[in-house]
């Protein structure tokens, strides 16, 4: 196969000469003997440049800078030219100075890439991603046009110039102007970090500028019910119908640690009979799309029990007549102020419960507790589970009877 031939050359126009006297400069790419020519928008007196060697003369400060833009030239026609052949595209001159001046390519800015890409998780909704994983999107590109506005005084701030600096002065941002707390905060720049990702996946840019730049997030300590909390909500007897509901619910979740989201869809499909020949939960997290399997607690089965014939289920067929998650949340203050509880009862800490005192206090190891909750990382379940004291005060004195004497 005959190689291709490849040369880049930089001339003067003469002809052109413009009214400074000075005359354009022009770029010359052949390949393969076939020619294509640009002017590059710089322009010299023609009696400082050199023919010989195509570019400036002398020493001057003026002289350098143009050569030093000639080579900078020279550098991403030779960047563009690997780049087509590495995508096995017969190259041709006319391509390769299109590729130079950006024609035939588009030049993204970066509030456009995260729009196409909330545009897209919108379509995907119950799919493969939760409704509030699109809201937290959605705010992340409402703080991005923002920051772009105040710090740049432009929304059409390009792709190719998000740098460290942009990242650190975004972060810097959200949590002074914006008034975000630092987990917030770091929420809002994975999101952008991610919208770089799809950048470079698609050749939009070529470098990442989270290279250098770690998101950190603070380890907050869970809250979790004791095993006494549990207990009190559970004798507790109440005179209201909508209270007690959502007692039941909260304790359902206690006892298998579903999320809200898949506490509202549950339904007869997701029970299911189990290897040990009892019952399970065997359900897709609405927020991951992983996998839990979880067999049914008796005090959790005895729940499903008194629910069986709600009018949700005659309705609908869920198992539940699960309010809003803000309704839910609103209640459980009720709740708690009923039975005494100082702790803010919400839907989340019914699962750090399960975590803690339902399962990894009674000595199920975190590797099941981890799957029991659908977790793609161990290390996520060592945030949400908690060791209570009276576990290692147990465990400490099993220690001591066994060497103590």
């Amino acid at each position: 196969m005959k190689r291709a031939t490849f040369n880049i050359l930089f001339f003067i126009k003469k002809s052109k000469l413009l009214r400074n006297g000075q005359a354009p400069i022009y770029l010359r790419v052949t390949i393969n003997g076939k020619r294509s020519e640009i002017s590059i928008k710089r322009s010299i007196t023609p009696k400082l440049w050199d023919t010989v060697r195509n570019k400036a003369k002398g020493n001057s400060e003026e002289s350098q800078i143009l050569n030093d833009y000639l080579n900078s030239v020279r550098g991403q026609l030779y960047t563009h030219h690997q780049a087509l052949q590495e995508n096995s595209k017969a190259i041709t001159a006319k391509m390769l100075t299109n590729a130079f001046l950006g024609i035939g390519e588009k030049q993204w800015t970066l509030v456009e890439l995260f729009e196409e890409h909330n545009n897209e998780m919108q379509r995907l909704i119950g799919k493969e991603f939760a409704p509030l994983t699109y809201q937290r999107y959605q705010a992340g590109l409402k703080h991005i046009k923002t920051f772009c506005n105040v710090q740049y005084r432009n929304e059409a701030f390009q792709l190719s110039e998000v740098n460290h600096k942009f990242i650190t002065a975004f972060e810097f941002y959200l949590k002074t102007t914006a008034k975000c707390q630092h987990d917030s905060a770091m929420k809002h720049v994975k999101a952008l970090k991610k919208i770089i990702r799809i950048g470079l996946a698609n050749d939009y840019i070529r470098r990442d500028p989270f290279a250098n730049y770690q998101i950190k997030r603070k380890q907050k300590k869970r809250e979790f019910l004791t095993q006494n909390e549990i207990n009190t909500l559970l004798e507790k007897q109440f005179s209201i119908e909508r209270i007690e509901i959502i007692r039941d619910l909260f304790i359902f979740q206690c006892y298998t640690g579903l999320a809200y989201s898949d506490l509202q869809k549950l339904s007869d499909n997701h029970i299911q009979i189990g290897i040990d020949g009892y019952k399970w939960i065997i359900i897709k997290r609405t927020k991951t799309g992983s996998e839990c399997r979880i067999p049914l607690l008796p005090i959790a089965a005895d729940i499903l029990k008194k629910y069986k014939s709600n009018l949700c289920y005659k309705v609908n067929g869920k198992l539940f007549p699960v309010p809003s998650n803000q309704k839910m949340n609103a209640y459980l203050k009720e709740v708690a102020d009923v039975c005494g509880i100082t702790k803010n009862l919400h839907t989340h800490l019914a699962r750090h419960t399960y975590a803690t005192t339902v399962t990894l206090s009674n000595n199920i190891p975190i590797e099941t507790v981890s799957k029991l909750l659908g977790h793609k990382k161990i290390s996520t379940t060592q945030i949400y589970a908690n060791v209570v004291d009276s576990k290692i005060s147990d465990d400490m004195a099993q220690l001591m009877s066994g060497t103590v004497g």
